[in-house]
C-alpha cells in the first residue's frame, strides 16, 4: 500500500470511528499533539473514539500533500471538520501534519499534529 493510500485509510477510520482501522494504522508510540498543546498518546485516541467523546461527522479534504523516502513519509493535509467532541459540536479547518513510518510494508502515524488554519 502506498502512503496515499494509508492517508485516505485512515481519514475514513476517523469518519467512521472504526477503533480496529485506527489501531493498525496508529503506531504503538504514536505521539498527537492537539490545536490546543494537548498531548495524547494512541491509547487516548482511540480511547475518545471507543467511548463515543469525540465524533468526526464530516471531514471534507480541501488539500493534501504527500511525501515518501523509503520507509518514512509525511501527510500534510487541511480539511473542513465537524465533529461533537466531549459532547459539544465544533467545526474548524485544520492542518493536519503526519509523519508516517513503513513497518512490514504498512505505513502507520508515528507524530501527528493539528491546528487551526
Amino acid at each position: 500500500m502506498d502512503l496515499l493510500t494509508a492517508e485516505r485509510q485512515l481519514q475514513a477510520a476517523q469518519r467512521a470511528a472504526d477503533v480496529d482501522s485506527l489501531d493498525a494504522l496508529l503506531h504503538p508510540q504514536v505521539v498527537g499533539a492537539g490545536a490546543d498543546g494537548t498531548v495524547f498518546t494512541k491509547e487516548d485516541d482511540l480511547a475518545s473514539y471507543r467511548s463515543g467523546a469525540l465524533r468526526i461527522t464530516s471531514l471534507v479534504e480541501e488539500s493534501l500533500d504527500v511525501q515518501e523516502d523509503g520507509q518514512t513519509g509525511m501527510t500534510r493535509m487541511v480539511a473542513a471538520v465537524d465533529a461533537v467532541q466531549g459532547g459539544a459540536a465544533m467545526s474548524a479547518r485544520l492542518r493536519y501534519t503526519r509523519l508516517w513510518v513503513r513497518e512490514d510494508g504498512n505505513w502507520r502515524v508515528l507524530a501527528a499534529t493539528f491546528v487551526p488554519v
